[in-house]
C-alpha cells in the first residue's frame, strides 16, 4: 500500500514540494467547496437579493475570474514569480471572505466578488503551472502527480458541502467566511514558507505570434471541447435535483447521493487516470471518457428508477474524472512554453461551459422540460467528442 501510494510522487518520495502542493490543492478545494454551495443561499436569505440579481452576482464573479486569472496567466509567463501570485492571490481570498463574513451590503459584496473572491480562481491554475515546471526540469512524468492534485480538490468537495451546509443553517455564515478566510491565511503561510521559488525560464527578446495560444488550432478545439463538456455537465447539475423532484417524484435527498457518489467515484478514477494515460495516450482516455459521459446522459434520459440514477454515477465519475485529472496536463503538453496562460485557460474553458451551461439549462428548461435540458446536454457531449477528435496528440 505505501509502495503504491509513494508511485504517484514525482520520483517516487514524497518531499516537502509535493506535499505542500497536495496540501494547497486540498486547502482550497476545501475553501471553495465551504462557500459556492452556500453562496446563493447567503446572497438570497442573508443579504435579501432577488433572483435575477442572485444570477448577475455569479456572472460578475465567473467572468471577472476568467478575466482575471487569464491575466495572472499571462503575467507568469513573463517571469513573475508563480509562488508569489499564489501568494497574492490567496491573500486576496482571505481579503474576500473577511467583507463576507460582515457585510451584507449587495453591491458591496459584488464589488468584492469581483475583485477579491474572484482571483482566488487564479491560484489553482499557477500551483497545477508550478508543479508541471518543477516536474519537466527534473525530467519526472507529470500524469500520475497532476491527477493526484486534481483529486485533492475532489476530495475537498467531498467534504466540504456537508459540513459547510451544517454551519451555515446551524452557526452562521459569519462563523462560516470566516472559517474560509481563515484556510486562506494558512494557505499564504504555505504558499510563503512551502512552495519553492524557481528562476523563470528565459524570455524571448523577440515576439514571435505563431507561438501565441491564441493562433493555435490545435489548442482553441481543445478549450472549445471542454467548453462544451463542461456545459452539458452544469446543465446536469444545475437541473438534475428539480427534474428528480418535480419530474420523476423522488425525494430532493436522492440528488445529493447521487452527486456525493459521484464525487466518490472521480477520487479513484482520477489516480488511476494518471497511470493508463502513460499506456494509452491522455487523447485517447480523454476521447473514452467524453463517450461515458454520453452514455451517461442517455442513461438519464431513459432511466426511471432511483436504482439506476445513482448506478449510472459510474459513468459520470468517469466522465469528470478522467477530464479533470488529465485535461491539465493535455493542454499543457499542446505549449510548454506557456505554462500558466495555457493552464489557466483550461481552468476559463470549465468556467466558461459553467456559464453557458447555466443559462442554456435555464432556458431549455422553462420552454420545454428538464428531461430536454439532458438532451440538449447529450448533444453537447457528442459535439466535444468530435472536436477532441480534431486535436493532435502533443
Amino acid at each position: 500500500m505505501k509502495k503504491m501510494l509513494y508511485s504517484l510522487f514525482p520520483g517516487n518520495q514524497p518531499d516537502q514540494t509535493s506535499v505542500s502542493l497536495l496540501f494547497t490543492c486540498f486547502f482550497v478545494g476545501i475553501a471553495g467547496a465551504f462557500t459556492m454551495p452556500t453562496m446563493s443561499l447567503f446572497i438570497s436569505e442573508e443579504v435579501g437579493a432577488r433572483p435575477f440579481l442572485i444570477g448577475v452576482f455569479f456572472m460578475v464573479m465567473t467572468i471577472s475570474g476568467v478575466l482575471v486569472s487569464q491575466v495572472i496567466g499571462w503575467w507568469s509567463d513573463q517571469g513573475v514569480d508563480r509562488k508569489k501570485l499564489i501568494l497574492i492571490c490567496n491573500m486576496m481570498g482571505a481579503i474576500g471572505f473577511i467583507v463576507f463574513a460582515f457585510n451584507r451590503n449587495y453591491w458591496v459584496l459584488l464589488a468584492t466578488s469581483a475583485i477579491f473572491v474572484s482571483t482566488t480562481s487564479a491560484s489553482i491554475p499557477q500551483v497545477f503551472a508550478l508543479a508541471r515546471e518543477i516536474l519537466d526540469r527534473k525530467t519526472h512524468t507529470s500524469e500520475t502527480f497532476s491527477s493526484l492534485l486534481r483529486a485533492q480538490i475532489s476530495l475537498g468537495w467531498v467534504i466540504g458541502p456537508p459540513i459547510a451546509f451544517f454551519i451555515a443553517t446551524g452557526i452562521g455564515f459569519t462563523q462560516l467566511f470566516l472559517l474560509a478566510a481563515s484556510m486562506f491565511i494558512i494557505l499564504c503561510l504555505v504558499a510563503h514558507f512551502a512552495l519553492p521559488q524557481i528562476e523563470p525560464t528565459p524570455k524571448q527578446n523577440q515576439f514571435d505570434p505563431s507561438d501565441s495560444i491564441w493562433r493555435d488550432k490545435n489548442i482553441l478545439l481543445l478549450a472549445l471541447s471542454f467548453v462544451f463538456m463542461y456545459c452539458s455537465n452544469n446543465m446536469y447539475i444545475i437541473s438534475m435535483p428539480l427534474y428528480i423532484t418535480h419530474e420523476m417524484n423522488l425525494d430532493s435527498s436522492a440528488a445529493g447521493i447521487m452527486m456525493g457518489t459521484a464525487a466518490f467515484i472521480e477520487i479513484p478514477i482520477m489516480l488511476l487516470a494518471g497511470r493508463y494515460a502513460l499506456r494509452f495516450g491522455k487523447k485517447n482516455i480523454i476521447s473514452a471518457a467524453v463517450l461515458a459521459g454520453s452514455l451517461f446522459y442517455i442513461g438519464i434520459i431513459v432511466n426511471t428508477s432511483y436504482i439506476g440514477f445513482v448506478l449510472l454515477q459510474f459513468l459520470n465519475g468517469i466522465f469528470i474524472g478522467v477530464t479533470a485529472a488529465l485535461g491539465i496536463s493535455y493542454f499543457q503538453d499542446l505549449k510548454p512554453k506557456k505554462m500558466g496562460q495555457i493552464t489557466t485557460l483550461y481552468s476559463n474553458a470549465i468556467k466558461t461551459g459553467g456559464v453557458l451551461g447555466g443559462v442554456f439549462a435555464g432556458i431549455i428548461a422553462d420552454i420545454y422540460s428538464f428531461q430536454m435540458v439532458f438532451w440538449a446536454s447529450l448533444v453537447l457531449s457528442i459535439l466535444s467528442f468530435i472536436t477532441i477528435l480534431t486535436v493532435r496528440d502533443k
